[in-house]
């Protein structure tokens, strides 16, 4: 700041002679006396006047009494006003135009637009102060060599003329006329509301106007005063968004040099381009820019930007390279195969957790019964236990372009993907608004969500060649417009962003500035949108797109429950599935009692009527009339492990050959287990697949540890890992499934008091399996011993609150599956069972197979899950009573199935 006081301060000092002389009140009277004639360049040399010329150096030394350049421009400056333009109509200005504006009026020449008397066009005149110039003609012709399409709007014709000055003498000046273009300037352009929708305008505006002022650069010329007003933009052009560069100063530059004119050309271009970077930055304040153009947008104007682009044909040189985008995508690449190794096992298995869409896609093994149904159009809650592979049914329905096939045809089935887990509906959580209020701001960010995402995928598609080009886009543009304030979309040139990739963008601030909105107060500036609109948008969107002509579209939500989705979201994610057509279908995935099926009117969702459900869990069932056979399901999960092994190149793609079957028969491990035998080993496929309970998850890391255990790597030979092994890794899972319910977060009331929810569910888990541990001992003289694994309610009385809560939540975090009722044996009622994961029985020390029920009334069935301790206590006192030589009552009987 100081140094600039200090130019300031040294310019006046160096010029107060002059200043002092400019300031007189007697100045005309100075000039007269000066007596300067224009068409022979002569002044008065014994006039007061002529000392300051002469003092400034502006008196031409070969000539003495003439005026240098510098002089002329001095004098042109002070005596050359637009006003006198047509006080002497016999000029040859006047002579063929006519209604002069004043545009502009600056040190080195005067702007004004008027109309050809003949023609009757309107045309811009540009006349040159004397001195301004060092041979106007010259360089007018040097502009002729530019090509048409430049961007620059060159001139059409030059007029020399004499104008009188404010002495009444005549002046000999250059007008240049250039062609009158309609549009507005670049400052208006950035001040409008919407036009940083488009992310590419910074893009747009580097490549139009670097061409053009590369263009002065390949003939020797220059702009040299390439200011916001000089820069025309018409946003409605039919080749998009256009960016003309009018009023070239080439050669009208007075005292500046040109290499000064050139570098100010140079500065200026890359001004306005971090000007569009701050507007766009402005209206986007949660989204960085290098997020909002794209990584190879922003590594490109980051380029143009540094001081190696030090000419305008350097410039467009980086335009048109990717900005070491290449190298950024390598170094990435590099970097993740550094310190993320590409997993050598098969333990991956929920959908988030596979990076590569194309992998997810390779590893997928659909159920055929199950992926049947999940493909049918038509509302859908997928459930069951956790890692049953919910996710991976839901995304196989989705639409990702990237990867190199489909359970589904894009042509019959599109489905829009959300991974709720992520939190992307998180933050929708109303809080102060009234419920009205809410769900008027709910649904319509939901509508918008849905809207961006679809056109997100559909891009992606159309760049990756998956589908067809856009046939018209119209009207697809015109439901887009309703959500842009005028003057509505702004598109750019094809080759720098698809008019799909526009809508994109448009959609992605349209978003931005709704949840800005949200739940602020201000979501009501915002015109109601109805969910129901978004049949019209898929219609519009089905006639753009050929190849989705009688497609139908899938929204899939993954893990739409509680915590992921705030309730007032599965309300409008409830009234989506009210909107009954046969364009759209939502299908979401959860666990169990974690998603309210409950509109925002209060209405209860009917299954069967409003949505359909499909347990994965129960489809797997086993054991029961009508249920799966068990050779299906090991069938099933054998050829789960086969593509895993197919993939991760192991020597053999057969399971047996690493865990082989039937080394200790299932009778024979319950009867080694309730004798308390060191050689109780879990070991072979049977008892695998049997321990993972249903559950792909539990399946591979079984798999997989049982592999670490037995030093199986890939390249190793087929070998038969040992029974001791196989054990001490099945264990080994079995308890840290076990242990990790104590770290699941948040907290549960229990009588009055917040207590931790993963220690508890931990206390009711042990409490659970030590008691059936107890039942198996218990019977280590009978052959053969009966195994409980579930308890079963002997009355239907309604469980206290707390007790249901702390039940609800066993079976959300899958410790207890619910998906079976049987009829109980004391009264023939139907009632539900509850059954331990088989995940567990090894750290319990029990078996996987399912002989009996732990019978418990209400207040048992309580006091188990508020009170663990004392169940293990009291709850098993007459087991302990048996152990100690006493006789069973008349009324304990067992329960065979």
């Amino acid at each position: 700041m100081t140094s600039n006081l200090d130019s300031v301060n040294q310019v006046i000092a160096e010029n107060q002679g002059v200043l002092s002389v400019l300031a007189r009140r007697d100045l005309s009277s100075l000039l007269e006396e000066f007596d300067y004639d224009w068409i022979s360049n002569s002044f008065n040399q014994s006039s007061e006047f002529a000392n300051t010329i002469k003092s400034l150096n502006y008196e031409d030394e070969a000539q003495p009494g003439s005026l240098n350049r510098s002089g002329k421009l001095f004098m042109g400056r002070l005596l050359l006003h637009f006003d006198i333009i047509e006080k002497d109509p016999s000029n040859s200005i006047t002579d063929k135009y006519s209604e002069f504006e004043l545009i502009s009026s600056g040190k080195n020449a005067i702007v004004f637009s008027a109309r050809h008397k003949l023609l009757n066009s309107r045309v811009v005149l540009k006349i040159v102060r004397p001195g301004a110039s060092e041979n106007i003609t010259d360089s007018i012709r040097r502009l002729s060599d530019i090509r048409s399409d430049s961007g620059l709007v060159l001139p059409i014709d030059y007029i020399e003329a004499a104008v009188p000055d404010l002495l009444g003498k005549p002046s000999p000046v250059g007008c240049i006329v250039f062609p009158y273009i309609k549009g507005k300037t670049f400052g208006e352009f950035l001040k409008q509301q919407n036009h940083h929708l488009n992310s590419q305008v910074v893009i747009s505006f580097a490549r139009q106007i670097a061409r053009a002022l590369a263009e002065l650069e390949r003939v020797g010329a220059y702009h040299g005063d390439l200011h916001e007003d000089n820069i025309l933009v018409d946003q409605y052009a039919d080749g998009g968004l256009t960016f003309r560069v009018v009023d070239v100063s080439f050669d009208a530059m007075g005292s500046l040099s040109r290499e000064i004119c050139k570098n100010n050309d140079l500065n200026s271009f890359k001004q306005h381009v971090w000007r569009v970077l701050a507007a766009q930055r402005a209206f986007v304040p949660t989204l960085s820019i290098r997020k909002y153009i794209g990584t190879r947008s922003y590594l490109i104007i980051s380029s143009i930007l540094s001081e190696r682009a030090d000419s305008f044909s350097n410039i467009c040189s980086l335009l048109e390279s990717d900005g070491g985008y290449s190298a950024f995508i390598n170094d990435r690449d590099r970097f993740i195969s550094k310190k993320f190794e590409t997993p050598s096992s098969f333990r991956l298995q929920r959908y988030e957790e596979i990076t590569d869409p194309t992998v997810a896609v390779e590893l997928f093994v659909p159920f055929e019964e199950l992926i049947s149904k999940i493909t049918e159009f038509g509302n859908m809650y997928v459930s069951g236990n956790r890692g049953s592979g919910k996710s991976t049914y839901l995304a196989a329905l989705a639409f990702f372009p990237e990867t190199a096939g489909s359970v589904v045809e894009t042509e019959k089935i599109f489905g829009i993907y959300f991974p709720c887990r992520q939190g992307e509906f998180k933050a929708l959580e109303g809080r102060t608004l009234n419920r009205e209020s809410v769900t008027r701001a709910t649904n319509r960010l939901l509508a918008i969500k849905i809207i961006r995402t679809t056109l997100e995928a559909v891009s992606a598609g159309l760049g990756a060649g998956k589908l067809s080009t856009p046939s018209d886009l119209s009207k697809l543009r015109d439901y887009v417009s309703g959500f842009v304030p005028p003057p509505g979309l702004v598109s750019v040139s094809p080759d720098v962003q698809s008019e799909m990739e526009n809508l994109v963008s448009t959609m992605v601030r349209v978003e931005m500035v709704e949840s800005a909105w949200l739940f602020d107060g201000t979501n009501d500036r915002a015109p109601p949108l109805e969910l129901r609109s978004l049949i019209d948008f898929f219609k519009r969107l089905r006639e753009a797109i050929p190849q989705l002509v009688s497609t139908q579209f899938h929204l899939l939500f993954d893990d739409a429950g509680t915590p992921y989705v705030p309730k007032n979201v599965q309300a409008a994610l409830s009234d989506l599935m009210l909107l009954s057509n046969p364009i759209f279908c939502v299908k979401i995935s959860a666990e169990k009692l974690t998603f309210d099926f409950c509109s925002s009117e209060n209405k209860i969702l009917e299954i069967g009527q409003d949505y359909v459900e499909h347990d994965i869990s129960q489809v797997l069932f086993i054991g029961a009339d009508k249920s799966l056979r068990r050779e299906e399901l090991s069938r099933y999960f054998r050829k789960i492990v086969q593509e895993r092994l197919k993939h991760f190149r192991y020597s053999s793609t057969d399971i047996l050959e690493y865990l082989g079957d039937h080394q200790i028969p299932p009778d024979e491990l319950i009867m080694r287990l309730a004798k308390r035998q060191r050689n109780a080993y879990y070991c072979g496929w049977t008892a695998v697949w049997n321990i993972a309970d249903r559950t792909p998850r539990n399946l591979l890391e079984i798999v997989s540890e049982v592999f670490a255990a037995g030093g199986i790597e890939p390249n190793s030979p087929p070998k038969l890992v040992g029974p001791s092994a196989q054990n001490r890794a099945i264990r080994t899972i079995s308890e840290k499934r076990l242990d990790s319910l104590s770290q699941i977060s948040g907290a549960i009331a229990v009588g009055g008091e917040e207590i931790s929810l993963g220690r508890r569910l931990f206390e009711v888990t042990t409490a659970i399996g030590s008691t059936f541990r107890k039942y198996l001992r218990s019977d280590e003289g009978i052959r053969p011993p009966r195994q409980h694994l579930a308890v079963e309610r002997n009355d239907l009385g309604e469980l206290y609150p707390d007790a249901q809560r702390i039940l609800n939540r066993l079976i959300t975090f899958g410790v207890l599956d619910a998906t079976k009722f049987e009829f109980s044996r004391d009264d023939e009622a139907r009632k539900p069972i509850y059954v331990l994961n088989r995940i567990y029985c090894p750290i319990f020390g029990i078996s996987y197979r399912r002989d009996d029920h732990l019978r418990l009334s209400k207040s048992k069935l309580e006091m188990l899950l508020m009170r663990p301790n004392l169940f293990l206590r009291d709850g098993t006192r007459r087991l302990r009573e048996l152990e100690e030589g006493g006789e069973e009552d008349l009324f304990t009987y067992r329960q065979k199935l």
